[in-house]
C-alpha cells in the first residue's frame, strides 16, 4: 500500500473580477465625475464628459480605462441623481466599484445598471496605499467575499452583493432582468 499525498488545507480563493485600480478618495460628487453638460441621451456625449471634471484625474478622460475597478473612500458618488452620472462608468467599461461606503442614489443607479457595487468599511485602513493601476480582484474565500489589494496586504471583508442583485448583474442590469423574468 502507497501512501497519499496529502489534501492541502489551504483556503481556496476564487477571483470573480480583476482589474487594474482607479483610485479615488473621500466625498467624490458625480456632477466633478461626469459634468451637467455631458447629460445627453446620446452615448458618445455622455462618454465623452467622463473625469473631466474629476481633480487629479482630467488627463484620464481620454484614456483607455476597459476592465478598471473604481476604489474609493467614504461617500463615493454624492450629488446628482442622473443617471448618466452612472452609466458612464459601463460606457467607459469599469468592470466594478468598490468602495467604504456609497451615496444611496449612486448606488441603485449603478447597481440597476448592472455594475457590481460592493461596500468595504474596511478599505478605510488601506485607502491610502493603493497605487492608481494596482491589480485589484475580487471574489470569494472561505472567509466570504473579499478584496484583494495587489500589495499582498491582507484580504479585506466585502459586503457581497445580496443574490438578487448578483441576478441583476449577471443580466446585464435591472431592464435586462426584468425582460429575462424568475427563473
Amino acid at each position: 500500500m502507497t501512501e497519499q499525498e496529502p489534501i492541502s488545507t489551504a483556503p481556496v480563493w476564487l477571483p470573480r473580477i480583476v482589474g487594474p485600480a482607479l483610485r479615488f478618495g473621500d466625498d467624490v460628487n458625480t456632477d466633478e465625475l461626469h459634468p451637467s453638460r455631458f447629460y445627453s441621451l446620446d452615448d458618445t456625449t455622455v462618454r465623452s464628459g467622463f473625469l473631466r471634471a474629476a481633480e487629479g484625474h482630467e488627463r484620464r478622460a481620454d484614456s483607455n480605462l476597459t476592465g478598471r475597478v473604481v476604489i474609493a473612500g467614504r461617500n463615493f458618488g454624492i450629488g446628482s441623481s442622473r443617471e448618466t452620472g452612472a452609466r458612464v462608468f459601463l460606457l467607459h467599461g469599469i468592470v466594478a466599484v468598490v468602495a467604504v461606503s456609497f451615496a444611496r442614489i449612486f448606488y441603485r443607479n449603478v447597481m440597476n445598471l448592472g455594475l457590481p457595487a460592493f461596500t468595504c468599511p474596511g478599505l478605510a485602513a488601506d485607502l491610502d496605499h493603493v497605487a492608481d493601476g494596482a491589480t485589484i480582484a475580487i471574489g470569494e474565500s472561505p472567509f466570504g467575499t473579499v478584496l484583494q489589494l495587489g500589495d499582498g496586504r491582507d484580504a479585506i471583508a466585502v459586503s457581497p452583493l445580496d443574490p438578487y442583485w448578483e441576478a441583476v448583474a449577471t443580466a446585464g442590469g435591472l431592464e435586462a432582468f426584468l425582460r429575462l423574468g424568475p427563473s
